[in-house]
């Protein structure tokens, strides 16, 4: 299409219908809506909007039982469905006073932690692989050559050479948009490192079916979580001298990995893209807290924090629940208005929600700040707490992967912050382990607290999810929920400008990045898939220099 003229690509093509046909795109419920507009090849101004349902009011007024207990519940289903349970038991916990006993904490961070572990894989290997690297190169690379990079992991030539003949059929599918098909100008790297890193993301899948065995054993399968019950632990769950030894061999095999391999590949990544370290930079992060013993805040192995990475020295204050705030309806100038409510013109994509039961992003804030939440909060709240296990993972891993403690604040760090967060969990869940058998032998051996709620109150739960920083909030009357909403990372990090116009997380981050091809946005998809958007996500690209409106799948 020539340059001045308008018009609108769907995933890198151009469509012919007239512009009534090519504007609609349907939304099925919770979707996010991403628009950068880009001036000279770089992104000059971002916009983050969407809409989703922002609480479970509906689904959970039922009246309490003769017991205290809730009557019925409804799952809402998720991505972070296990997080969701947690946090509205803490939630009930809190409102009934309680704190469940020390087998109960160590068994629930336990599975929290494998669960983590297991998004950081999922999120690296499966869903966002082709971010970093490219399959044509690594079905181009020298098997042999590969092995050397691979260094002492024990891989040979022939396992390589393996690896490659399994990767061939996919070089038949499609990815999104032909990203990490094909190559692209920002890949970067030798051949040999892309089929390194795809060769592990196969090796992966048989850590994550480790995981999932050590969670079955934990009772979390199947959608249900038997850790997280209201009180501490149910009496049912089998926590038994045989199935903690079974246990501790699969937290045995997946440290191996995650620390020798997944780490490792990531360092690997930021070593090969070390111009990112200056892109994709942030302000103010939150972590709410969380993986400590009861009554020991201060043990916490991710302390709370709000957190300021600008200089050489992270910064960090205490949150301060009070202070966090809803704008619910910002108020933006017309231009803003207009890429927030999603009007382009005839000549623009149009976005159609089904149901009028969805809410448009709002802008939660602390204070006056907008908040990050995520692995990069967390990890940097614990590196600025100086605390001792976080402190040492994420120099050692700066110093493989070339970088300054100042360059956590970036989207190497976001990415780096995955693999330092789930090496050091991937450690002390053994330690985790050591100590409930100690605590299971003939000491104490009490798993739950009795759970009476009162007839009225509020109940605030936190959790750090993989995705960051969440929050459940009940409020009872009567006997009766009366509310039950809560605030998600992503309506942290996909947050709008406020009515101050400062921006959201990631609409500040977005700025200034470089894109070689508007039709095949691969910077803009590296910094928002960093943000781990929870629900369907569309990027739309506006090109000034060509006059060319581009719309991506950003899934």
């Amino acid at each position: 299409m020539p340059p001045g003229k308008s018009g609108t690509v769907f995933a890198g093509k151009i469509l012919d219908p007239p512009p009534s046909a090519r504007r609609k795109i349907f939304c099925p419920g919770n979707t996010l809506i991403v628009c950068a507009r880009l001036a000279c090849g770089h992104v000059e101004e971002a916009w983050s909007s969407g809409r989703m349902m922002r609480n479970m009011d509906l689904l959970l007024q039922g009246e309490l039982d003769e017991q205290s207990r809730p009557c019925f519940a409804q799952r809402a289903n998720g991505l972070c469905n296990a997080g969701h349970k947690l946090a509205a038991v803490r939630a009930l916990e809190n409102l009934a006073g309680i704190t469940p006993p020390r087998n109960a904490c160590l068994a629930r961070s336990l599975v929290q932690a494998l669960r983590c572990i297991q998004e950081h894989l999922l999120h690296f290997y499966q869903f966002h692989l082709s971010n970093w690297t490219c399959l044509a190169p690594a079905l181009r690379a020298d098997p042999c050559k590969t092995a050397r990079l691979a260094e002492n992991s024990g891989r040979a030539t022939g396992y390589f050479r393996q690896c490659q003949q399994r990767l061939q059929p996919l070089a038949q599918g499609k990815g999104i948009n032909g990203l990490g098909l094909r190559d692209h100008e920002d890949y970067c790297g030798s051949n040999e490192f892309h089929l390194l890193v795809f060769s592990h993301s196969l090796e992966s899948l048989q850590t994550q079916a480790l995981l999932n065995r050590a969670l079955g054993l934990m009772g979390y399968e199947n959608g249900r979580c038997n850790a997280y019950h209201m009180g501490g632990l149910p009496e049912d769950l089998n926590l038994g001298g045989k199935v903690l030894q079974h246990l501790r061999d699969l937290l045995l095999q997946c440290r191996d990995f995650v620390c020798s391999v997944f780490l490792k590949d990531l360092e690997q990544v930021a070593r090969t893209y070390g111009h990112w370290k200056d892109l994709a930079k942030g302000n103010t992060f939150l972590a709410l807290g969380d993986f400590g013993r009861p009554r020991d805040s201060e043990g916490q192995l991710f302390p709370a924090g709000i957190i300021c990475l600008e200089g050489v020295t992270p910064k960090i204050d205490p949150v301060q629940t009070g202070r966090i705030r809803d704008d619910k309806n910002p108020q933006w100038n017309r231009l803003d208005q207009g890429h927030y409510r999603l009007d382009f013109g005839d000549h623009g994509p149009g976005f159609h929600w089904g149901k009028g039961d969805f809410h448009w992003l709002t802008a939660p804030r602390h204070g006056s700040h907008p908040c990050e939440a995520g692995p990069l909060a967390r990890v940097a709240g614990a590196f600025a707490h100086g605390q001792k296990a976080v402190h040492q993972a994420v120099n050692d891993s700066l110093a493989a992967s070339g970088l300054e403690p100042e360059d956590l604040n970036s989207a190497l760090g976001r990415l780096l912050a995955r693999g330092i967060e789930s090496s050091v969990l991937a450690q002390t869940t053994l330690a985790w382990l050591e100590e409930l058998e100690t605590s299971l032998s003939p000491g104490e051996s009490r798993m739950g607290e009795e759970v009476r709620l009162p007839a009225a109150g509020i109940g605030i739960g936190h959790v750090e999810v993989p995705r960051g920083a969440l929050t459940h909030t009940i409020q009872v009357e009567k006997n009766r929920i009366i509310r039950h909403d809560y605030l998600i990372p992503s309506l942290w990090n996909f947050s709008p400008r406020d009515s101050n116009q400062v921006r959201g997380p990631l609409e500040q981050a977005l700025l200034g990045t470089p894109v070689t091809d508007p039709d095949h946005p691969l910077e803009i998809l590296r910094i928002v898939h960093a943000f781990d958007p929870c629900n369907p996500c569309h990027v739309v690209v506006e090109d000034m220099d060509s006059g060319k409106t581009t719309v991506v799948d950003g899934e």
